[in-house]
């Protein structure tokens, strides 16, 4: 499998278990909520060039095409894309999927009017040159949103726990702070306007107790906004 230059991760991801967690209660849950928060914080529209950076399994890059999008995914991992290639076929729609280093973009200034990136950024030694990159591809005007694993959730303390006794792909993850996240994406150039998190609940894979958390998430991004397990931050690139 090829990987990012400047990659922490040494374990390789694979495609099938990645999207066998979607299909538990707690994955699916998950999805439904990191989704909304993402897609609140980026508006698309019909035609709109989106570069998905690090799209793993096409999880956004399809969710984007169903919205309309003229999108691209990118990721090192060919297992990653081809498993994705063979989701948008079944999803009927028409993204795009290239292996590239997302340190040193195959695209050309001023490609795209938006650039989207869950996760990535947890795995790369580097970040800040990744985000090089993504300013250095979006048209000026054009809109980033950033998703990481925030530093300030439980749920780190778990899977770092976890990691104590099983080998999982999170060992080889840094997790990112809301400063620090944001500090990475103004560092580069980019007007930040604006993070959130979600999933403040534990990660416990119960349905029952899934609905119950559910039902919380308003009110714990009232009182603890910078604590949920998903961190994102939208930005700008200024003209």
């Amino acid at each position: 499998m090829e990987r990012e230059v400047f990659c922490l991760m040494s374990k390789p991801w694979n495609p099938e278990e990645y999207d066998a967690w979607y299909k538990t209660s707690l994955g699916a849950l998950s999805d439904k909520l990191e989704k909304e928060l993402v897609f609140s914080l980026i508006e698309i529209k019909h035609g709109d060039a989106v570069l998905d950076a690090g799209c793993g399994t096409g999880n956004y890059t399809i969710e984007l095409a169903k919205r309309g999008a003229d999108v691209v995914g990118i990721d090192s991992s060919e297992e990653m894309l081809d498993w994705a290639r063979v989701k948008d076929q079944k999803a009927g729609t028409k993204a795009s999927f290239q292996a590239a280093d997302a340190l040193n973009l195959p695209f050309p200034d001023s490609s795209f009017d938006a650039v989207m990136s869950n996760g990535l950024l947890c795995f790369l030694k580097e970040p800040e040159k990744a985000l090089i990159e993504m300013l250095r591809v979006l048209k000026p005007g054009g809109r980033l949103v950033v998703g990481v694993l925030n530093k300030w959730s439980p749920w780190a303390l778990f899977r770092r726990i976890k990691g104590l006794f099983k080998d999982t792909i999170y060992n080889q993850a840094y997790y990112i702070s809301p400063p620090e996240l944001e500090g990475l994406i103004r560092g580069v150039g980019f007007d930040v306007k604006e993070t959130r998190t979600c999933l403040f609940f534990f990660p416990i894979n119960n349905r029952v107790y899934l609905k119950i958390a559910e039902q919380f998430e308003r009110l714990d991004r009232r009182l603890i906004p910078k604590t949920g397990a998903f961190l994102a931050v939208s930005a700008i690139k200024q003209n």
